[in-house]
Order: C-alpha cells, then structure tokens, then sequence
C-alpha cells in the first residue's frame, strides 16, 4: 500500500452542496428537510449532537431544494464570530449571500436599486465604511421579495448554518427574532441549539407551527446497524478515493510478492480495524474519521506505515476519551448513568442541553421510541474510573 493522505478525512469540514463525497443514505436528514420543505411546511428548525453531520445535511437539502427554490445555504460560522454576532450583522450576511446566489449563479435580472444596494452590503462585510438607505431588515426582505418576484420557481428557501453555535442568553432570542422578522412567503430551515430546542424557549424559536428535525447519530450497534456501519466504511472510501475493494477480502484476487491468503489477511486486518473505529466512534462521522486519521497519524510517527494497527487506534481512542473526560463536570456520570436508556425526562434541564449538544448522551430509536444512550467513548471514560461522580 502505497502512502495515505490522512488529510483528505478532513472530520471538521462539512461537505458543499452537490460534493462528490456525500453518502446518499436512505431517511436522512437532508433528504427529511427537502421534503417538508416541498410539502410547504415552514420553519424547519434543526438540531443535533456536535459531528453529527448538520452541516453536511443542510446542503444536501440545499441541493435537493435548488430545482424547486431559490435554496440559499448560509454558513454563518463560516464567516462570522458567533460569540459577537448581532441581528443586523446576521442580516447582512444573509442579504449577501442570497445576493450572490441570484446574481452569479442564478443569473436573475435584478435592479439597479438592489444591486446598488447589494455592493454596499459587500463593502461593509469587507470592512468599508458605507451608509445604507434603508435599515438591514428592510434591506434584506427587499432583496427577498425581488429575488422571488424574478426567479423561475417562485419560490425562496433561506437555510441557516452555525446559529447552533451561539451561546445561552438574550442575544440568542435576538437572533432568532430576527429571523421571525423575515416574510412569511420565505421559508426557513435553521440549525439552532440545544437550548432552544428544549426547555421554556422550545415552545416557539421562530414562528408558530415550526418543525424539530433531529439529526441523530447513526445506528451502529448489531445487526439493525448494519446499514448505518456501510454509511460509515462509503465515507471514508469516499474521502480516501478508494474503491469498495479496499475492505473486502473476496475481492483480492491476484497479487505480486505475497500470497493470496496473506493479501486477503491484510484487507480483512484493515477492515476490522474500520469496524472498530466505527463502533468507538458512537455513530458520529466527525469522531469516525478523527479516529482514523489521528491512528494514521500515530502509524506514520512511530513505524512509517500507510495504515495503522490496532494500538495505534487505541490510543487515538483515548486521546477522545481524554476530550470526553474533560467535558464532565461534577455530578455528571451519575446522572448519566440514571438517565441511559430512559428519554433523559428527570436530567437536570441544563446538563441534559450540555451532555446532548457534546454528543456524550446520544438519542437512540428503540422500538419506535427515542432513548438516551451513553457514547461508547464517554463510558470508556467511566468505566476508567477517572471521572467523577
């Protein structure tokens, strides 16, 4: 085997709209938003754990969307400080965006008005000083009513991006309002946080008759997660470049300077050792490929291997344990442990938000019902007896 780019994994890095790289899967997400979306129900509020794949999931919907709307994902975390974002900034950004969509990738007609408008915008998200003619809020419904009055489908989704990301607080129901201050005609799918989507806030975010969508990590334990553990070996086949080959013995047959037996025994070494991966990894493709590309990472320091063994996976496993344990704090693992497999009613509002949003507590599906279980890794964790009850 020749040398491996662990790099190409990128775990942090959600996938674009329409990317090569994305894993069609059978109910996803992705797929569940773009059909509310064209049964007409809006807002579609979204949440899950962190590395669920959220992101990735938005554009998949935004692709899904394009033919029948002006779908315009707007990744606010990718530009924005979360911690500092305010309405009239978080406006700006999407008039922009929305903008850019219409003008150079839609090609629509729009004004003199609103493309004079919408050059301003950019000089201000660029550092300019500029003076606008009209507040944000009017400024971006303008570009929304023109932009659905020009476009071919008639209609305009806004998905929003990285709002799951601002802290507790004031500021965040500002945002929100925000939000509730564009026109009814617009749809929204919005990534929000835990703390919205539970608890006195959850009742209305944005607009009453709004929708939850939970993104939840995939199911990869026994027989039920056979389907969920394919989705995990395609995306990191995808990421690689490799074909399926790759992780099956059975298809090795010729090879040159080893026997066949022993080639079949190294396909099957390095698919066990994905199948570890995938089991530690809790369902989580962000803790999936950050298993493997921090092993590869350990295989290439110690040996200058292309592919690591299982030590090496073992200690990229305890690096995330270690990153779990840090995330506890007191009280934590009793309350963890009362809550496994009950749906988490009688967890302390806040810790059941902050254990949720980590991916410590993940929500399972068991006979139609959703469960809290423990990730793998966080029980590692426990089962150490470093953490603190």
């Amino acid at each position: 085997m020749t040398s491996i780019d662990w790099k190409a994994l990128k775990p942090h890095v959600p996938l674009p709209p329409g990317a090569a790289e994305y894993v069609e899967m059978t109910g996803s997400a992705g797929d569940k938003i773009a059909q509310w979306i064209l049964a007409d129900r809006s807002p579609l509020l979204v949440g899950g754990p962190a590395g669920v794949g959220k992101s990735t999931e938005l554009a998949r919907a935004a692709e899904l969307l394009q033919p029948d709307r002006v779908a315009c994902l707007v990744q606010l975390d990718r530009f924005e400080n979360m911690r500092r974002l305010t309405p009239d900034r978080m406006r700006l950004r999407i008039a922009q965006k929305v903008g850019y969509l219409a003008q150079n990738v839609l090609h629509l007609p729009l004004s003199a008005s609103l493309t004079n408008a919408l050059d301003k915008v950019n000089a201000e998200l660029r550092g300019e000083s500029v003076t606008h003619e009209a507040t944000p809020s009017v400024l971006l419904n303008v570009a929304l009513t023109e932009i659905l009055r020009v476009s071919k489908q008639g209609r305009l989704t806004l998905l929003i991006d990285g709002l799951e990301k601002v802290p507790q607080g004031p500021e965040s129901l500002d945002l929100f309002a925000a939000l509730a201050s564009i026109h009814d005609e617009v749809e929204l799918v919005v990534v929000i946080p835990w703390h919205a989507a539970f608890g006195p806030q959850a009742e209305t975010v944005i607009r009453t008759g709004e929708r939850f969508i939970a993104v939840r990590a995939l199911d990869v334990e026994g027989d039920a997660g056979e389907p969920g553990r394919e989705v995990l070996r395609k995306i990191l086949l995808q990421r690689l470049r490799w074909p399926e080959e790759e992780f099956n013995p059975d298809a090795v047959v010729g090879t040159v300077g080893a026997s066949l037996d022993q080639a079949r025994a190294r396909v099957a070494a390095r698919r066990n050792l994905v199948n570890d991966a995938i089991r530690w990894s809790g369902g989580l493709p962000r803790v999936f490929l950050q298993l493997l590309a921090d092993a590869g990472s350990y295989a290439k320091l110690r040996r200058s291997d292309p592919w690591p063994i299982v030590e090496d996976l073992n200690d990229a496993c305890a690096d995330q344990v270690d990153s779990f344990r840090r995330l506890l704090l007191p009280g934590d693992v009793n309350a963890i442990r009362g809550a496994a497999g009950t749906i988490g009613s009688e967890l302390d509002l806040d810790r059941k938000i902050r254990l949720m949003a980590h991916g410590i507590l993940l929500e399972r599906v068991r006979d139609g019902a959703p469960v809290l279980a423990v990730h793998p890794l966080a029980q590692a964790a426990f089962d150490a007896g470093s953490a603190h009850a």
